[in-house]
Formats: structure tokens, C-alpha cells, sequence
């Protein structure tokens, strides 16, 4: 009597041991559908959650871009407001300077005809 490397004897054993291979496949290729299963599941499900960041990230980033641009907006209009004050404020001061010019030139030459007048008297 001689034993296969199964430890089973003669053609009943040959039998089980064909039994318990095809035993051994079919789990074989439960377990592997199982993982390919689940692998398909994991794949899917890091897919949605990527897609889920993207989508948000998209979203804060055209909420920033909105906001920057509206930020944008307020400080160009202040800056062309504050210009417009200080261009009006320069007109002004130039007014107001050569407002004092002329009065400063009026007293001046009024000066000179007062220094030029005793003289004019003195040579008649």
C-alpha cells in the first residue's frame, strides 16, 4: 500500500484529493472576486471623494477669486475717490497761491509808487 503526498490511499484518495483542489479553486476564486470586489468599491469610493475635493476646492477657490475681485473693486474706487480729493485740493492750493501772488504783487507795486512818489514830488 503507498501513500500519496495527501496521505490518502488508492483511487479514493485520488478522488478526495481532486475534490479538495476544486474545493481549494473555487474558494480560490471566491476570495478573488471577493477582492477584486472590494478593490472596485475602493476605487469608486476614493474616485467620489476626490471628485467631492475638487468640487470644493473649485468652489472655495471661485469664492476667493469673487472675493479678491470685489476687494479689488472697493480699493480702486477709494484710491480713484482719494485722488480726486487730493487733485481738488491741489487746485485749490494753486488758486489760494496765486490768489496771494497777485495781492503780493498788488502790495508791492502799491510800495514802489509810494518810494516813487516823494522822489516824483521832490524833482517838481
Amino acid at each position: 500500500m503507498s501513500t500519496n503526498a495527501g496521505g490518502y490511499d488508492g483511487p479514493a484518495g485520488a478522488q478526495a484529493a481532486a475534490h479538495l483542489l476544486e474545493k481549494t479553486a473555487r474558494e480560490t476564486d471566491r476570495w478573488r472576486a471577493e477582492a477584486k470586489s472590494e478593490a472596485a468599491a475602493t476605487v469608486a469610493a476614493g474616485r467620489e471623494e476626490a471628485a467631492e475635493l475638487v468640487r470644493a476646492a473649485r468652489e472655495q477657490a471661485d469664492h476667493l477669486v469673487a472675493s479678491a475681485r470685489a476687494e479689488a473693486t472697493q480699493v480702486r474706487d477709494a484710491t480713484a475717490a482719494a485722488r480726486q480729493r487730493e487733485e481738488a485740493e491741489i487746485a485749490r492750493l494753486q488758486q489760494v497761491a496765486s490768489g496771494h501772488r497777485a495781492r503780493l504783487r498788488q502790495h508791492l507795486t502799491g510800495l514802489l509808487d509810494q518810494l516813487d512818489s516823494p522822489a516824483e514830488a521832490d524833482d517838481h
